[in-house]
């Protein structure tokens, strides 16, 4: 899950920021107040968090992160939060094995990169605790579990929608579309 690139809700000029106009940005936020709450942005966590719509609660990363939990980290200059699924060691790089929610894609990411983890969210007002909720965990441990089932499904409605697209160009009910045009040629 993308998360803003800064925080337009902080108060200007309380963090490190080099103008009082710009915004802080989240791990100055983690630092200095020991929390970041804020809106997700995106829909890579989804079905358990809503683009724009819930409301999640980050805590600084301390110590290792364990199967289950929600990581924080940067990825260029974007925010993402997704879920831990493993952990890798590879000499003496060692991190975690990370994956949306709503993604098939697994990531390999060192454990100096977390910012923050997960510790909470609001959704429609409901506090639902990262730590404590038997149903969040019961949820967490069944979509990792249906890791393998995910992907075959991602990939066949990709490949249906591939040719239902084929199909509606041959009837002349739709357009190419111009990338597939200028590979043709």
């Amino acid at each position: 899950m993308m998360c803003e690139k800064d925080i337009p809700s902080a108060a200007p000029g309380t963090g490190e920021s080099s103008s009082p106009d710009e915004p802080r940005k989240i791990e100055d936020v983690l630092a200095s107040e020991g929390f970041y709450m804020g809106p997700p942005v995106g829909v890579s966590m989804w079905p358990m968090l809503r683009n724009r719509h819930d409301v999640m609660m980050v805590v600084p990363a301390e110590g290792e992160l364990h199967r289950y939990d929600v990581a924080l980290y940067r990825r260029g200059e974007k925010y993402v939060l997704h879920r831990v699924v493993g952990h890798y060691g590879k000499g003496s790089e060692k991190g975690y094995v990370i994956c949306g929610d709503n993604c098939v894609m697994l990531e390999y990411i060192p454990r100096e990169d977390v910012l923050g983890v997960l510790r909470g969210f609001y959704r429609d007002g409901r506090h639902i605790d990262c730590e404590t909720s038997r149903g969040y965990h019961a949820y967490s441990k069944l979509w990792v579990a249906l890791f393998p089932a995910r992907k075959v499904c991602k990939g066949a409605n990709a490949a249906v929608r591939r040719a239902g697209k084929r199909v509606l160009v041959a009837c002349g009910l739709r357009k190419r579309d111009a990338v597939s045009e200028a590979g043709r040629k």
